[in-house]
This record gives structure tokens, sequence and C-alpha cells, in this order.
């Protein structure tokens, strides 16, 4: 059986990765954008680059995001049944987080082949791991509900995220700051370090300076790799702005580095970006897909 494969923007895969994922499906992969509005300019996510972004949300330019729609999900859909899809595997950002995860349940029930939609429970570097998981389901020949089992067992058991968002207001005005709401009466007093627990954002540290919240992170990376098994798992820093020279990112890496941890980068997609604000820094600790 032929399976496509569908996700997210959010996930912010890379030209070399969706080269990767075309072989691995044999050319059924799918990306379903979300939209993000610049002081009332739409622009699909990708379009505006993330420096632009966060340079406009420091200038004080009204930011905000669409969820992807059920009509995008019905093109992706359409086209690789087109293709020669028999049944397809759909993988979200957190449905905690956006309507994007119900968009794509709600196309799906009108397709005339099976579509399984997973809620990642997470989204960026997380969401593209889980993507990965399903793709290489895809490649290996198995049956598209045993893949999707266990996209959602790899979501809820080996990945972790956290970050530290520069001010806690981007989040708030979203409404995207769950559990975490507690802490914004001493927002001014502390640096929060945030975490996503089964798709909504929760606090996990509060220091005194940023400083301190990248030792945190540090900290809790380490901590996720032994749970995790350190053999086999990935560390990646995401940049809101998308600075792989950013003094952050040195200093994780070179913080990772002395403990034996090899890291890669990812950017932010501007639709995340939208929401943690310029200055975001963030980490995913999974298994390798």
């Amino acid at each position: 059986m032929r399976i496509g494969l569908v996700t997210d923007s959010t996930a912010q895969l890379s030209s070399e990765e969706l080269k990767s994922l075309e072989e691995l499906t044999g050319g059924l992969i799918a990306v379903v954008p979300l939209t993000v509005i610049v002081g009332g300019v739409e622009f699909t996510d990708g379009e505006l680059s993330a420096a632009e972004l966060c340079s406009a949300m420091s200038e004080g330019t009204p930011v905000s995001t669409s969820l992807a729609t059920p009509a995008q999900f019905t093109n992706a859909f359409s086209t690789l049944i087109d293709r020669g899809a028999e049944a397809i595997i759909t993988v979200t950002m957190s449905g905690e987080l956006s309507g994007t995860r119900d968009s794509a349940v709600s196309a799906a029930e009108a397709q005339p082949i099976f579509i399984d939609v997973v809620d990642s429970r997470t989204t960026s570097a997380g969401l593209a791991g889980a993507v990965f998981i399903a793709a290489a389901g895809i490649s290996h020949g198995r049956d598209a509900e045993s893949i999707a089992g266990v996209v959602a067992d790899w979501c809820a058991t080996e990945t972790q995220t956290m970050f530290a968002p520069a001010t806690l207001e981007h989040l708030r005005r979203g409404g995207r700051i769950g559990a975490a709401s507690s802490l914004l009466g001493r927002a001014l007093q502390i640096v929060p370090v945030l975490g996503l627990r089964s798709g909504v954002v929760v606090p996990l540290a509060r220091v005194r300076t940023w400083s301190k919240a990248i030792d945190r992170m540090t900290q809790l990376t380490v901590a996720a790799a032994g749970e995790l098994g350190e053999d086999g798992v990935r560390v990646e820093i995401q940049q809101a702005g998308g600075d792989c020279e950013h003094d952050d990112v040195v200093v994780l890496q070179e913080k990772f580095a002395e403990l034996g941890l090899e890291t890669s980068l990812r950017t932010l997609s501007p639709v995340i970006t939208a929401h943690v604000g310029p200055g975001a820094i963030g980490i995913t600790v999974q298994t390798t897909p």
C-alpha cells in the first residue's frame, strides 16, 4: 500500500529534510502552511524570514497568526491521492496550541481513503522528528494504523521540549501560556524556563537572570538525555531569529560539547516566534528518528 505523509509548516523542515522525506515516501509528502499576519498583512509561514519577523515585533508591529484551514488540508490530501496515495498519515503541531489539528481532522473525514491524524503534542523540532518517524515506517512498508500508533507513542515518550522566552508578554497575548499563567504576576522578577507537556506550555523553572536560564536549560537537557537513554539521543537548539552565531546558541553548543552531547540547529517557525517573541531560545531532546 502506498502511504502519503502530511504535516504542517511549524516543523520548519529544511530543503534537505524535504528531499529526504520525498525519498522515504516515494514522493508522497505535503506540508500545509500556517499564516503569519504582520501589521495586517498576511504571509504564508516561511514567506517572511525569522529575522524580518523578529525585527517587526521588536519595533512594536502587531503580529498574529492564523491556523491551517480544512481547505488547505483537503488540497494536500487530494494532491497525494492523485499521486497514488492509498492511505495518509498526518502529523500536526499540538492541538493545545492551534486549531490546525482540528482542521486536519475535519478535512480527513471527507476523504475517500483512510487518513489518520496524529496530534504530536509538540511543534518545531519535536514535530519534525515525529514526521521522520512516520516516514521511516512508510519506507519499511508498515501499515498506516501501526505507523500512526508508533508516532503517537514516540511523541509521548521520546521527545522533550523546553524554551526560555525573553518575555511572557507574547505568550499572554496569544493565549498560549497554558499552565504557566501563574508566572504572569511575577514576570518582571523572573526569567521563566518553560516546557511542552502533553502539548501544553508548563513552567519548568524560575530563575533571576538570562544566564541562569541558559544554565538551567542545560541541566534539564542533560537530565532529559539521561531519561531517553543518552545513546541515540539528538539535541536540537532553536533560536527565534534563526541566527546560528547568536551568543545563546554558541554558549549552549559549547556547554553541550563539553558534556559530550552533539547538537543541531533549527530556526523556529515564524508562526511559533509570533507567540514566543524575539530572543526566545528553545531546546528539543529526542531519540534519533
